[in-house]
């Protein structure tokens, strides 16, 4: 049946018939009909292509389901509620996940290359159903000289999980160390770069400060648990009024006799690794800072690590003159022992080592500067 009706057609859908007008030698209906015929084929390919791909979408996670299902069953995996493994993967933060439990689920006899390892934790990802996508981008071949690797989407608690399995198995697998680490909700990056094992036992420098910080400190912990129990208890119930120092240190202020110049610098070398002319001024200070608020032995201090104005504030509360006059000496003797010229100046409650050139902001009457500086500028 041939159904005639009148229509308005402008002239630029016209000009887009001009194909069917002159397949048809100018015939409008046919160029209509062939115009419609070819829309719907269109549409039938694209709904056809769309309906397998969500199809294929549809199979896969099928199968990933029947997969977990599957593991769950040969208790390989466990259910487990994500708010109850977000509160385990929380209050272990800081700790090292042991290289055997990585290579659990990462088998290192069968990847050998960044690409073949992307794609096998993305499929491991899908079997999880953790959600996370996982991206690389490398440089160096064939071994790779530095890798960004980018997670994005799931949960940011089994993102960060994930991106610490994947940089100890690079790390150990591949010598790739780890140079920095930036998270978002959203998305989590990994920077890595290559570098030379020392000792293949020892886990690298930045992967220990990235995803390890607490490591060496839960080992002490365990190796003598009522110790740190009871110093930590005896340290909180008397509100970090306590000492804690080397017993030599002790003993020389007990005695009088202070560790010389020459016995600090062997302390300092053994305490950070290298001879203090290893280090500039303010890395020194840095490095004081942290001893003298470990010791414990005064209460603040304030430091400045800007070059030519280089200062250390030391606060304590002790009164008695001898002993701060003890202080003043061992503290001296550390400093000296840097070989960075300083003078020092104390008043009550505080005593304050001026390095740079334009300090002196604190002004301090002359009957109370020591009278055997250990040190002058020249």
């Amino acid at each position: 049946m041939i159904v005639r009706k009148n229509i308005s057609i402008d002239q630029c859908y016209i000009d887009k018939l001009k194909p069917f007008l002159d397949k048809n030698n100018g015939n409008l209906s046919a160029a209509i009909r062939d115009s419609i015929e070819t829309a719907c084929q269109l549409i039938e390919e694209k709904n056809g292509e769309k309906g397998e791909k969500n199809s294929k979408d549809s199979n896969q996670a099928l199968r990933n389901a029947e997969s977990r299902n599957k593991m769950i069953e040969e208790e390989e995996f466990l259910l487990i509620h994500h708010t109850m493994l977000e509160w385990f993967i929380r209050k272990t933060s800081g700790l090292l996940i042991e290289e055997s439990t990585v290579y659990e689920l990462i088998n290192p006899y069968t990847i050998k290359k960044i690409p073949d390892f992307i794609d096998y934790v993305n499929a491991l990802n899908n079997r999880l159903g953790w959600k996370i996508k996982v991206d690389a981008e490398c440089t160096g071949s064939p071994e790779p000289e530095s890798v960004i690797l980018t997670l994005s989407n799931g949960n940011p608690c089994f993102r960060g999980v994930i991106a610490h399995s994947l940089s100890l198995f690079l790390a150990k697998q591949m010598k790739l160390d780890l140079q920095g680490l930036f998270s978002r909700s959203n998305v989590t990056k990994v920077y890595l770069r290559r570098f030379e094992f020392l000792d293949y036992e020892k886990i690298p420098k930045g992967l220990e400060e990235y995803f390890g910080p607490m490591e060496s400190t839960f080992k002490e912990i365990r190796k003598r648990p009522e110790f740190w129990k009871n110093l930590i208890k005896i340290y909180r119930e008397q509100n970090y009024q306590r000492l804690s120092m080397n017993k030599k240190v002790f003993e020389a202020f007990v005695s009088g006799d202070l560790p010389s110049v020459d016995d600090i610098a062997r302390e300092f070398e053994l305490f950070t690794g290298k001879p203090p002319e290893a280090f500039t001024l303010s890395e020194h200070i840095m490095i004081f800072k942290a001893l003298y608020l470990t010791d414990n032995i005064g209460t603040e201090i304030e430091v400045c690590t800007e070059k030519g104005s280089e200062y250390v504030r030391l606060i304590h509360d002790y009164c008695d003159s001898k002993v701060c006059e003890r202080v003043i000496c061992y503290y001296s003797n550390i400093f000296k022992c840097i070989g960075h010229p300083f003078t020092v100046t104390s008043s009550p409650h505080m005593i304050v080592f001026e390095f740079g050139k334009n300090l002196n902001n604190i002004r301090i009457p002359e009957s109370r500067l020591i009278s055997s500086e250990p040190s002058l500028t020249p």
